[in-house]
């Protein structure tokens, strides 16, 4: 893994929060659960507008966004604190400049964890906290490159385990990262997608798990 200095790439999750959208699910879940997405009531919900899209297609869940800068997620609702969140995500259309990941501890729109990765092969925790967004991965100053990231349209295996203050980010079975953070200790757990200064991206996740870990 190599560290980059704040820029285009490695910044690019600190950039599109200047617009931002939140959708929520009307659903509730028990720890533990996994779920295919083939039944379209499982919980994750539907919605559209002229900035995103999101819901359940061909047996998969997708967030779709419109525009540059714009950020979407869904969330389960689950409330749990040590949580262990896995997910298969892949970009199926749109700009490569894009990121997508998982939510743990989502307390409010406002206050919650987001652990990403960009479609160039960049990955980030990050919290957002009384409104704010910063990276608590990379030295507080962005994202990372990881050669482990499979780039472009290739489908990713991303896990996010939160256990007490350590926040720890899996992907495609391997370590990235693992910081100490408690500012959040419990809430809901999500799937996110944003796009990048480029233009829309569409997202489809598959195969989430949800458990103690």
């Amino acid at each position: 893994m190599k560290k980059y200095n704040c820029g285009p790439k490695s910044c690019l999750i600190l950039v599109f929060l200047s617009l931002l959208v939140s959708s929520c699910s009307t659903g509730g879940q028990e720890i533990p659960f996994r779920d295919d997405f083939q039944d379209s009531r499982s919980g994750w919900g539907t919605d559209q507008s002229d900035e995103f899209d999101r819901g359940y297609q061909d047996g998969e869940y997708f967030i779709e966004l419109y525009g540059p800068n714009w950020f979407a997620w869904s969330y389960s609702g689950a409330q749990v604190d040590d949580v262990s969140v896995e997910v298969d995500a892949y970009l199926s259309s749109g700009a490569r400049d894009g990121h997508f990941g998982v939510l743990c501890r989502y307390v409010d729109e406002d206050n919650f964890y987001y652990f990403a990765i960009s479609v160039d092969g960049y990955y980030g925790i990050f919290r957002r906290e009384n409104g704010g967004m910063r990276a608590i991965t990379g030295d507080g100053v962005g994202m990372v490159h990881s050669s482990t990231i499979r780039t472009g349209g290739q489908t990713n295996t991303i896990q996010a385990v939160c256990q007490g203050s350590d926040l720890s980010l899996y992907v495609n079975g391997e370590l990235l990262e693992s910081v100490s953070d408690d500012a959040h200790l419990q809430g809901d757990v999500g799937l996110g997608a944003g796009s990048g200064p480029e233009g829309g991206a569409r997202i489809l996740f598959d195969d989430v798990d949800v458990a103690r870990p």
